[in-house]
């Protein structure tokens, strides 16, 4: 199932396009992971940890199969008028038959487009997509799962609106650069499941 671009006006009334990420956006993904590990906000990276390059993470996700056509992953984007790109997000299904119906969400923001409405375009077009995608035998994502910071509150809220529920917090799972522990949460949302 393809995504068809959507037009959106962010916040601060720049107009923005919710698209689907393809392979060539790698260079761009790279710099927008770069910007946000260097904030040092809501994520667990440190910038030495990236990959040395735009081609090598590139390679990385499409080893993650973040550019497959076969619903397997579900990318999206958000660019401003001139094509920067100011966010992403994406679902990646489970691989073993038993867990095929979960998916897992990642999402960044540019920390210069926080506060403008890009994370909640992203997660609105993305769960509506994944609701509506079936496989050809039938199959859907039922599952939608994340973890997030426990530090992050303005993720938490989003993430909540969703109708995501809390089902776990990792006690001092993260060690910041200060010696200091966050707690990691682990949420969850339910799509359409199945009666028995």
């Amino acid at each position: 199932m393809r995504f068809q671009p959507v037009q959106l006006m962010l916040r601060d009334g720049r107009p923005g396009l919710v698209r689907e990420a393809v392979r060539e956006d790698g260079p761009a993904l790279f710099e927008l992971e770069r910007a946000i590990v260097q904030a040092r906000q809501g994520i667990v990276k440190h910038p030495e940890e990236l990959p040395v390059d735009a081609a090598t993470f590139t390679a990385q996700r499409d080893g993650a199969g973040l550019h497959r056509q076969d619903g397997t992953a579900f990318p999206l984007v958000v660019t401003d008028s001139h094509g920067a790109l100011l966010g992403e997000a994406s679902i990646l299904r489970l691989s073993y038959r038993m867990l095929r119906h979960v998916g897992v969400l990642g999402i960044g923001v540019h920390p210069s487009a926080q506060g403008m409405g890009v994370g909640r375009a992203l997660m609105d077009h993305l769960l509506t997509w994944v609701r509506a995608h079936r496989d050809p035998d039938g199959g859907a994502v039922t599952r939608v799962e994340l973890c997030a910071r426990a530090d992050n509150p303005r993720a938490l809220a989003l993430y909540l609106s969703q109708g995501f529920v809390l089902e776990g917090t990792r006690r001092a799972f993260l060690r910041l650069d200060d010696g200091s522990y966050v707690d990691d949460v682990l949420m969850g949302l339910l799509l359409h499941v199945p009666g028995p």
